[in-house]
């Protein structure tokens, strides 16, 4: 990796740009930066040719923030202009969920190498599927950033799961609670967790939404900035291969989640706090330990970052978080839609 990659961001809202207080002595952010921004100074082979968002103010303030590290930056109002004149490798996309499709494949039939685009992928089947096929068609990988599919804890969860010492999965419990627990903001994160954890497809789903919400058929949100312009919710759900999915929110002051995965010989559950694998063969014979992960060169963000150029140096690579893994999710959540306007009706998937 001796080459440098030139990026732009689109969208400086706090996950796009946000550049927090450095804690003495540690170098910036470490290796789990919290925007995309960061990532993009963090990581050695990326350098941050061009930022863009609507808002004036909002350029200004990226300015103000990152000016010892970026002083003759390009900033624009316009994506299409700044795709011109920075010609970059990288493009990350950190808008508002409904404006990702048009930007992505403007990015991509620009000349964009690789695209990563905040979760969700987008707020329609149609929107999802006319990012995946542009970004087949020009050959650019498309990464959606589903954060905890790079968080050292739930990839080994995943790799326990995988090795089938604790048997097949059955459950899979996935609660969020937060102020922003929203469908298509924090939520789509720990739905993402279920198909990523049991590698399967959901079937049907029976669902209920946040009262008040009962006539909510489509995204109507403004990006995620007013939580009550966006449901909670909780799901039942049925996957293919026979693993039944519980999924639970609720808009709380008190910010957390976490999973629970049930299998034949034990279980793991796994959180941003930590996680523990519990293994028995039966009610008198079982004993827990800490889930341990291994050491991560990136995390997170950075390791989004990462993956993007090493998927161009090696094209053969798959993705951790495809456009095609995005918009599984984006359809379990179009369905609890569906479920809920027609007065928590079982929905059959795919949808058609």
């Amino acid at each position: 990796m001796t080459q440098t990659y030139k990026a732009v961001l689109v969208g400086l809202t706090g996950i796009g740009a946000a550049r927090p207080t450095d804690p003495e002595g540690v170098p910036l952010f470490g290796k789990m930066p919290p925007s995309h921004a960061a990532a993009y100074h963090q990581h050695p082979a990326t350098e941050l040719v061009g930022v863009c968002d609507l808002r004036p103010e909002a350029l200004d303030a990226f300015r103000a923030d990152w000016n010892d590290v970026w002083p003759d930056i390009g900033s624009y109002t316009d994506f299409g202009e700044m795709l011109r004149k920075c010609s970059p490798d990288l493009v990350s996309i950190a808008t508002s969920d409904h404006a990702h499709a048009d930007l992505c494949v403007l990015a991509a039939e620009a000349g964009a190498r690789a695209i990563l685009c905040e979760k969700p992928i987008a707020t329609t089947l149609a929107d999802a599927d006319r990012m995946i096929e542009t970004c087949r068609r020009l050959g650019v990988p498309l990464s959606i950033e589903h954060t905890r599919r790079w968080d050292p804890r739930f990839q080994e969860a995943r790799r326990i799961l995988r090795s089938g010492e604790l048997g097949p999965a059955r459950t899979i419990v996935v609660e969020m609670f937060s102020p922003r627990a929203m469908l298509f903001r924090n939520g789509t994160h720990l739905i993402d967790l279920m198909p990523f954890f049991i590698d399967g497809d959901a079937r049907w789903l029976v669902a209920e939404l946040e009262e008040g919400f009962e006539q909510y058929t489509e995204y109507s949100g403004d990006g995620g900035r007013d939580p009550d312009l966006e449901p909670y919710a909780s799901a039942y759900l049925r996957f293919d291969n026979g693993v039944r999915a519980f999924y639970n929110s609720y808009k709380t002051e008190f910010p957390g989640s976490q999973v629970s995965i049930t299998c034949d010989k034990g279980r793991i559950e796994v959180s941003d706090r930590g996680g523990r694998v519990i293994r028995g063969d039966s009610h008198y014979s079982w004993s827990a330990s800490e889930l341990i992960a291994g050491s991560y060169l990136y995390e997170r963000q950075l390791a989004a970052v990462h993956e993007m150029i090493h998927v161009l140096e090696h094209p053969a690579t798959p993705l951790v978080s495809s456009g095609h893994e995005a918009r599984r999710t984006l359809e379990i959540i179009l369905a609890m839609l569906k479920s809920n306007a027609g007065g928590n009706s079982r929905v059959e998937l795919p949808l058609t």
